[in-house]
């Protein structure tokens, strides 16, 4: 088979182009539809107001998100938590930043190569990726046997080695892409690796771990504020 070229824009998902987390959605709806116990959103609410107190970190909370979903999806049917998943893309589909939205739509128009990489569950994230018009989509994978998840976790490449992931799907897939031309979007520090074999790479809306790297490496730096978005070229307090 022929080598294929192609240019690359690899996005993180998950507060970079939807305004919330699809985990977070998905545990709120799979509770509301009886998939998951009620007591799954209450284990995560100590996190979730250190965090809107600004006690805590967002890492913290999803963290905790995460362990709430490995807990309690097992012995969920396949079938049920699709059609919850399926639920959350449709109403949450357009909850979008404005600067990532419009993005992707102008590096469609330049034909290039869209990958999503998330750290969610890839049976949501392949969903969302689809309709955002992504050629590919990586997130965490869950085992399933006889039509229902058995709590193990397959992989999580897409949290810790987004880079690895990238490389994979590149040869998999038999492409050949100048990352010097290439796009990268990210906006905690799990997206460093990734943004830092691009020559386009961008820190939107970037937590305080992120917004340092991207300082030290002169990465551009994207905040969107309700409908401004404000393109930095110095963030010296994060520096201090």
């Amino acid at each position: 088979m022929k080598e294929q070229f192609v240019k690359l824009a690899i996005f993180d998902i998950d507060g970079t182009i939807f305004r919330s987390s699809l985990l977070v959605e998905l545990i709120r709806m799979l509770v509301e539809k009886g998939v998951f116990p009620a007591k799954a959103e209450k284990e995560i609410k100590k996190e979730y107001l250190a965090w809107l107190d600004r006690k805590g970190t967002y890492e913290n909370y999803i963290h905790k998100v995460i362990h709430i979903h490995i807990k309690y999806i097992k012995g969920c049917s396949m079938t049920e938590v699709d059609k919850v998943a399926t639920a959350v893309i449709k109403t949450q589909k357009d909850r979008v930043y404005r600067f990532t939205r419009d993005l992707i739509k102008q590096l469609k128009k330049q034909r290039y190569h869209l990958l999503a990489i998330s750290g969610s569950p890839l049976y949501i994230v392949s969903k969302f990726a689809n309709v955002a018009g992504f050629q590919a989509a990586f997130g965490s994978e869950y085992e399933t046997k006889d039509g229902y998840f058995t709590g193990k976790v397959m992989s999580i490449d897409s949290v810790r080695d987004k880079d690895k992931v990238l490389y994979n799907y590149l040869i998999k897939n038999n492409l050949r892409a100048d990352l010097k031309k290439s796009f990268a979007i990210g906006d905690t520090e799990s997206d460093v690796q990734m943004l830092s074999i691009v020559g386009k790479p961008i820190a939107f809306n970037p937590n305080l771990h992120l917004g340092r790297a991207a300082i030290k490496h002169n990465w551009r730096i994207v905040v969107e504020r309700k409908d401004i978005m404000y393109d930095l070229k110095e963030f010296n307090f994060l520096n201090k």
